[in-house]
């Protein structure tokens, strides 16, 4: 491995300008971890680690711009042309505290001692200047041999970190690699560990995993380990989902550019979560409120829209039109857009799909254009788009306000919306005039 092949050449040409000065201050010094891994798999190279021999302070001398890291843990950021580089001082940690973090750790001298305290094997090779590698656990091996395996005893390294478990399905899922039989059984052993790692970290793999080549991959497993219903807020539902829900989940990887609360609404369904339990759901998972929010109405909008198209066959096309305003006008216009943009992709997704029900496929297609030409037709989308106020209708009908004015004010918005009468003042008001008359009758 003479050549780095991933990685932008002047994040690789700063990289190695701060080994050079390492070693030339008498210092060891490698690239470490996930570069060193994603250069191996042909996968692109994102930042540069290092590992050193250097105290922390003794890398803060050395170069003009650092950032104090994580000094406790012999962590000091170097800056190279406003390129980071996490330069980390050769360490072994003592016993974990709650199964999330070193207690202690005490600097060492050598890289080897340094790689052993790493979770999996791929993420324990160090890479010389001149490209040799530093590989006592074959994570080399292990690559070539798409397995995920522990650096020592899988019992061990999740004892240390319970969230080494979650990242070991994520692994698998986003490098379509293989758990070893030693690894999965110490993860099914150790699982109820999971409920001392904060909802942060695991809601962090999660993503990885919803954003990965292969999420369905990623969620079966979790959905055999049954980790996820040991986490501080379990989510059960994913113990329990079906496969055959699960593998709507095959869209995911197609979702990746669109906004976070379409995916996570595809995944929540998915997993079975109801557009009633999902904002609280993912509160409780310290997603923002406003993710939480309209990734549940996502869901409360599917529901309700399958709920009319269900009842379509009764009820007709003009009927089924109409509801569709009713929703779109309820939930939001945002809402129903990025519902619609939910299913194209979802629809796009099943074409490649050898299995798919080709005429069920082409039925959908013809009402996602019905559904889109309903959506670009709505004139109106709230009552301050309406040519006329409050006011104005308390002036006509010379009544005090109440309840029945914004019940005939959303009235006359779907009527509008509906494009049952013109969004011009004058008509407006007539229409207004006239129930009044009527119901004064």
């Amino acid at each position: 491995m003479n050549e780095w092949k991933q990685v932008d050449p002047l994040m690789l040409h700063q990289g190695e300008k701060v080994l050079k000065a390492l070693l030339e201050s008498g210092h060891s010094a490698y690239f470490v971890g996930g570069c060193v891994r994603d250069e191996l798999m042909g996968r692109p190279v994102h930042d540069m680690d290092i590992a050193t021999s250097a105290k922390p302070e003794a890398v803060m001398e050395l170069f003009e711009r650092t950032i104090p890291t994580g000094l406790q843990h012999g962590t000091v950021t170097v800056l190279m042309e406003d390129i980071p580089f996490e330069v980390t001082t050769f360490r072994r940690e003592s016993q974990y505290e709650d199964h999330r973090r070193p207690a202690a750790v005490e600097f060492v001298d050598g890289i080897i001692e340094d790689l052993q305290r790493r979770d999996f094997t791929m993420n324990a090779i160090a890479r010389s200047l001149d490209g040799r590698l530093t590989d006592p656990f074959h994570g080399e091996a292990d690559i070539r041999g798409g397995v995920v395996r522990c650096v020592g005893k899988a019992e061990e390294r999740f004892e240390e970190d319970a969230l080494r478990m979650v990242r070991a399905v994520r692994f698998a899922s986003v490098f379509g690699f293989r758990p070893v039989k030693s690894l999965w059984r110490a993860l099914i052993k150790g699982r109820d560990k999971l409920s001392f790692v904060a909802m942060e970290r695991i809601r962090a793999e999660l993503e990885r995993v919803v954003l990965g080549p292969d999420p369905l991959r990623g969620m079966e497993l979790l959905r055999r380990s049954q980790l996820l219903h040991y986490a501080k807020v379990p989510l059960n539902e994913a113990n329990t989902a079906p496969k055959q829900r699960l593998e709507r989940l095959a869209v995911l990887p197609h979702l990746a550019a669109e906004p976070g609360e379409l995916r996570w609404s595809m995944l929540l369904q998915g997993l079975g979560v109801s557009g009633g339990e999902a904002a609280a759901k993912m509160k409780q998972w310290t997603f923002p409120n406003h993710m939480a929010q309209a990734a549940a109405r996502i869901i409360l909008f599917d529901e309700a829209w399958c709920e009319a198209r269900g009842a379509s066959s009764k009820t007709g096309t003009d009927r089924l039109r109409q509801s569709w305003i009713e929703l779109q006008i309820l939930f939001g216009k945002t809402t129903a857009e990025l519902w619609l943009r939910r299913q194209h992709q979802w629809l796009a997704s099943q074409h490649g799909d050898r299995s798919a029900d080709l005429p069920r496929l082409q039925e959908l297609g013809r009402e996602l254009e019905q559904e889109q030409k309903w959506f670009l037709e709505v004139p109106v989308q709230h009552l301050q788009d309406l040519a006329i106020r409050g006011n104005d209708v308390l002036v006509v009908s010379e009544k005090k306000g109440g309840p029945w004015l914004g019940e005939l004010m959303k009235h006359i918005l779907l009527l509008v919306a509906n494009q049952e009468l013109p969004n011009e003042k004058e008509p407006l008001l007539e229409y207004v005039k006239a129930v009044v008359k009527h119901n004064e009758s």
